[in-house]
């Protein structure tokens, strides 16, 4: 721990274990079982398993005893899953949005400060980057306009200018369309979503 390649070798040896389980299963002729773990999904600590409900019976068989796994799931149709929260709709489909699990502690996030002495473009850079990413994100526009008004209130009360966030909200918009276009809103009506 704490050293550069922490997070590759965690990776790797987690995933050595995977590996090996899943080759037993082929040797042992269980192809069945095996494919149930084709929608199983691990980065270092987080695993989402989709639609294998046999997952849990066959952890201890995967992972070693020492290894601790706990169940985070809340209910049966969401999960979290590093960033980002899944979830099926009444209609079986899947919607995304984002997790941060700093919204579950009740402590504020601070941003760059204008009166600080970094220079006021790579401020609102961070506007436009947080749009990027709350829009590759969620599937619904609500979802990304909830955290996208969040995040200009927050920016506002900290000294940032509306004016230049519009800016930074249109140049988002031209730059990043295509991050946008399914919730099919067009550039005036975000405006007024997110910062009016």
């Amino acid at each position: 721990m704490g050293t550069n390649c922490a997070p590759l070798l965690a990776d790797i040896f987690l995933y050595s274990y995977k590996a090996e389980f899943i080759q037993s299963l082929v040797s042992e002729g269980k192809r069945y079982l095996a494919s149930d773990f084709n929608f199983t999904y691990r980065y270092i600590d987080d695993v989402l398993s989709i639609n294998n409900p046999k997952f849990a019976d066959y952890l201890s068989s995967i992972y070693p005893s020492e290894l601790e796994v706990k169940e985070t799931t809340e209910i049966n149709n969401s999960a979290s899953y590093l960033d980002i929260m899944l979830s099926y709709d009444t209609d079986g489909h899947m919607n995304t949005s984002l997790y941060d699990k700093r919204d579950d502690f009740n402590f504020s996030i601070n941003l760059p400060f204008l009166s600080s002495n970094i220079p006021s473009s790579p401020a609102y850079g961070v506007f436009i980057s947080q749009l990027i990413r709350y829009a590759r994100a969620s599937t619904k526009y609500t979802d990304f306009v909830l955290r996208a008004r969040r995040l200009s209130d927050k920016l506002l009360s900290q000294g940032y200018v509306c004016d230049r966030l519009t800016s930074s909200l249109r140049k988002f918009y031209g730059r990043y369309g295509e991050l946008v276009i399914h919730y099919d809103v067009p550039l005036s009506r975000m405006v007024d979503d997110i910062l009016s």
